[in-house]
């Protein structure tokens, strides 16, 4: 199709590939914003589980007692947890030499509340109390 000398404009073709375009990049934008958006609410859950893991962790020793082969669990801001205490801790807690039955070791499990969730274990070392 030929213009003529006076004519000015775009042509049917230029403004549907020129739509075409910008719609590409909107919907190229959403996307990241999309993604952006996910990754702050799992952050966040993240977060708040690690906020309840180490709040359960800080209460072992003070208002919970601790004894070897003690399991327990609840559920605080909506996210369970559970914690168990053993004598014998991962091949990567080992802190070398010491005296048997000297330690106890604390694994405290809090779960996402979000079904696609994973789980956060904290790990805590205690020393056994021992009378004087």
């Amino acid at each position: 199709m030929r213009r003529r000398r006076g004519q000015r404009g775009f042509t049917l073709v230029e403004t549907l590939v020129s739509l075409a375009i910008a719609t590409l990049a909107v919907s190229g934008f959403y996307q990241a914003l999309s993604q952006g958006l996910f990754m702050e609410q799992r952050a966040d859950q993240q977060a708040q589980q690690m906020l309840v893991a180490t709040q359960i962790l800080d209460r072992i020793g003070v208002d919970i007692p601790v004894r070897p082969g003690q399991q327990d669990n609840g559920t605080t801001q909506g996210l369970e947890w559970s914690y168990a205490v053993s004598n014998r801790g991962t091949p990567d807690m080992d802190l070398g030499p010491l005296r048997p039955d000297e330690l106890l070791y604390i694994y405290v499990t809090v779960n996402s509340a979000r079904p696609d969730g994973s789980s956060i274990v904290l790990r805590g070392i205690r020393y056994v109390e021992t009378p004087l």
